[in-house]
């Protein structure tokens, strides 16, 4: 017995919004990181090497080439995007929350 073509147009538009909303989420993650891909397997010195490039740049991704660091980048002090919960009692990264949860599947954003 065939399948009538009626009941593949519904599934077809489904599987193209999911397509489209996969792809609209990773163009985002890319235009955020500077039109760069993901980093992925961060660990201590990579996350102080990042904070580096920032207060050096201005941006988070960004990097130079000059041998002196210019004359502000002495008396810096780093500014993070945090957020309080009260259920938990600290404060958290959006992105990282966000990230967390769309990898895992555990969307708890308190």
């Amino acid at each position: 017995m065939a399948i009538p073509f009626e009941g593949l147009i519904p599934y077809t538009i489904m599987a193209a919004f999911f397509g489209l909303a996969g792809h609209g989420v990773g163009f985002v993650r890319y235009w955020d990181n500077g039109w760069k891909n993901d980093r992925f397997d961060l660990d201590e010195f990579d996350e102080t090497m990042m904070k580096r490039d920032f207060f050096l740049t201005g941006v988070k991704r960004g990097q130079t080439s000059e041998a002196v660091a210019p004359e502000h980048f002495k008396t810096q002090q780093p500014q993070l995007e945090q957020y309080w919960t009260a259920n938990r009692n600290q404060f958290f990264l959006l992105r990282e929350r966000l990230y967390k949860g769309y990898v895992s599947g555990v969307w708890d954003l308190s």
